[in-house]
């Protein structure tokens, strides 16, 4: 069965019925149907709302990329110039709020501490709060406190992680999952952790840790149906 929540596609992209209906090209009435639960997604428009948030993955993606390179060039030219960088002012009126969940289990970062909690008990037992964040960066977001030392140097004990949701569609595409990003993933058994991830293989992804370690925190390989949750890591402050 085609299955996508168009209630959180809707609230996730910032859409209204009437835009879900031309990206999906089917009438208003058919999406308030999806909506409802009264009728099942077609394929053919499940295929074109699936084009749609890849899409919007992908540039979101290709904007973080382009804002590090970006960053690197200023830090490099400040470097040169020996000046401290003041960074670049961004006007509140071009931001968007956005909706971010504050998760109260600390991402134990390798250490096991139970948690599989799906979409729902999240919405309705877990604080949020809005952010505001640039319109190329709309999505909803989860706050995370890292407890740990999977990732040193990467992520410490006391850092607030923001992590952008990865939805499930996409997990087993070979491009998903990049060498040099962190991801936070919510495990039926190990709870929360902070890795880096392979490229999936026949459903199943290997996750390492960046602590030289290897007996503490071995690189560990599992199915991906034994996660609740797969979030890519975007931001990171001590006091996020």
């Amino acid at each position: 069965m085609n299955n996508i929540d168009i209630k959180e596609f809707k609230e996730k992209h910032g859409l209204s019925t009437a835009q879900v209906a031309e990206i999906a090209n089917v009438s208003i009435r058919a999406v308030q149907s999806w909506e409802y639960k009264q009728r099942n997604i077609s394929k053919s428009a499940f295929k074109l709302l699936i084009d749609y948030e890849q899409s919007v993955f992908d540039n979101r993606s290709k904007d973080h990329a382009i804002a590090a390179m970006q960053k690197l060039k200023e830090v490099t030219a400040n470097k040169n110039k020996n000046k401290k960088s003041e960074g670049r002012l961004i006007d509140e009126s071009q931001l968007i709020p956005v909706e971010q969940y504050i998760i109260p289990i600390k991402g134990q970062a390798g250490l096991k501490k139970a948690f599989f909690a799906p979409d729902q008990y999240i919405e309705d037992h877990f604080e949020k709060e809005i952010i505001l964040v640039k319109p190329s960066e709309r999505a909803i977001y989860h706050k995370i406190e890292v407890d740990g030392n999977s990732m040193p140097g990467t992520l410490e004990p006391g850092e607030w992680a923001r992590c952008e949701d990865i939805p499930q569609m996409y997990w087993e595409n070979k491009d998903t999952f990049k060498p040099n990003k962190v991801y936070c993933l919510f495990h039926r058994k190990h709870g929360i952790l902070f890795k880096r991830v392979s490229v999936p293989y026949y459903g199943s992804i290997t996750l390492s840790s960046d602590n030289p370690d290897k007996v503490e925190y071995p690189d560990e390989t599992f199915d991906l149906m034994e996660f609740s949750k797969i979030l890519i890591v975007r931001k990171k402050e001590v006091d996020l």
